[in-house]
C-alpha cells in the first residue's frame, strides 16, 4: 500500500497561493486551461470519471491545474485538490495521462474520504487549446456540448462533441448545459438583494427597472442592465429554456406586458413579487390582455419557496425556488 505525501505533509486544502480568486463555473474551468495553453505553460484537466459509493461532487465534476499548482474549480470541496495538484505535476511531466484513485480501495492511505466512498479521476496531461477554445465559444452561444475521452487512453484523446449521442463505445462523456440565466424586472432592494446572490450562485444576470437608481445599485453584479420606458411596450427579451423571470415590481402596471411575454418564451420559470390577493388580480389582469390557461398555471406566485418581506431572505427563497425547479426539469441527481 502506498503512502500519498503532501508537501510537507500540510493539510490538503486550498492555500492563498494556490486558490483562484472566487468560485468557478464549468466553463470558467476549461477558460482557466485555454489560458494557461494560450500562454505557452502547461495545463492539466482532471475528471471525474467513477463515484464508489457517497460523494460531495458529482460525475463528471471538473479541476484544471496550472503547471505552478495554481487551480479552478472544484472536486471534493477540499479534502483532495491539494493532492490532486500533485499528481497533475507528475502526469504533465511524464507526458502521459493517468487514471488515480482515492477512497475506498485506494493505495493512497494518508487521503481518506470523510464521505467513505471511493473516486476515480482521470487526469488529461496534453488537453488540446483548440478544443478546449472551442468548446467555451459554444458555452458563451449558450449551446450545449459534451467532451468525450478513453479514460484509459494514456495520451490526450478528448473530443468535442455537438450531442453525447456521438461518444464511441468506452468513452466517457461530460455534458455542459448552458449557464442559468435570470432576469429580474423591477425596482427597490428586492432586486439589488437578488442580483447580489446571483453573481454568487454563478448565474448570468440581466436586470431591467424603470429606476435608474435600481439600476446603478445593480451594476456591479448584472451582466445586461436594461432601461423600462414605457410600461405597455416591454422590450425584447432574451428569454431560452435555461432562463428564470422574476418580476419584482411594486407599481404592477408595468409587469403585466412583461409576464405575458415571459409566459409566452420558453423560459422554465415565471414568477412575480406579490400577495396572494396582488396575484389573483394579476391573473385577472393577464386574462384580460389574453393569457391563457396555460400560461396562467407557468406564473409563481407569490414567488420564493417561503414566505418573506425581508429583502434578502425573500432574495434567497426566490432563487432557491428557481434553482430547485432547474434541478429538477433536467433530472440532476
Amino acid at each position: 500500500m502506498r503512502r500519498r505525501r503532501c508537501p510537507a505533509d500540510g493539510p490538503r486544502t486550498m492555500t492563498p497561493a494556490n486558490r483562484p480568486p472566487g468560485l468557478t463555473g464549468d466553463l470558467d474551468v476549461l477558460a482557466f486551461a485555454a489560458a494557461e495553453l494560450a500562454a505557452g505553460r502547461p495545463a492539466a484537466l482532471i475528471t471525474i470519471v467513477s463515484l464508489d459509493g457517497p460523494f460531495s461532487r458529482p460525475l463528471g465534476a471538473q479541476l484544471a491545474v496550472a503547471g505552478d499548482k495554481r487551480f479552478a474549480g472544484s472536486i471534493s470541496g477540499g479534502c483532495l485538490e491539494q493532492a490532486l495538484t500533485e499528481e497533475a505535476q507528475i502526469a504533465m511531466t511524464a507526458g502521459e495521462n493517468r487514471v488515480v484513485r482515492y477512497g475506498r480501495g485506494s493505495p493512497y492511505l494518508d487521503v481518506r474520504l470523510p464521505c467513505g466512498g471511493g473516486i476515480d479521476l482521470h487526469i488529461d496531461a496534453g488537453v488540446s487549446l483548440d478544443i478546449l477554445q472551442a468548446a467555451i465559444a459554444l458555452g458563451r452561444e449558450r449551446r450545449s456540448f459534451a467532451l468525450a475521452f478513453d479514460p484509459q487512453s494514456k495520451r490526450s484523446s478528448l473530443r468535442l462533441l455537438r450531442e453525447s449521442s456521438e461518444a464511441k463505445p468506452g468513452e466517457f462523456v461530460r455534458t455542459f448545459e448552458p449557464k442559468l440565466r435570470l432576469v429580474l424586472a423591477g425596482r427597490g432592494w428586492e432586486i439589488v438583494a437578488m442580483s447580489q446572490l446571483a453573481q454568487t450562485a454563478d448565474v448570468e444576470l440581466i436586470v431591467a427597472s424603470q429606476e435608474p437608481a435600481t439600476l446603478d445599485f445593480c451594476r456591479p453584479y448584472a451582466d445586461q442592465l436594461i432601461a423600462l420606458t414605457v410600461p405597455a411596450a416591454p422590450p425584447e427579451l432574451p428569454l431560452d429554456a435555461d432562463t428564470a423571470v422574476a418580476c419584482l415590481f411594486h407599481e404592477h402596471e408595468w409587469e403585466a406586458p412583461l409576464l405575458l411575454d415571459a409566459l409566452r418564451s420558453p423560459a422554465f420559470y415565471v414568477g412575480a413579487l406579490g400577495s396572494r390577493q396582488t396575484h389573483e388580480r394579476r391573473i385577472d389582469t393577464l386574462r384580460a390582455l389574453g393569457a391563457g390557461a396555460d400560461d396562467i398555471a407557468r406564473l409563481k406566485g407569490p414567488i420564493g419557496l417561503f414566505a418573506s418581506r425581508d429583502p434578502r431572505s425573500l432574495a434567497v427563497s426566490a432563487l432557491a425556488e428557481i434553482v430547485k425547479l432547474r434541478i429538477e426539469g433536467r433530472g440532476v441527481q
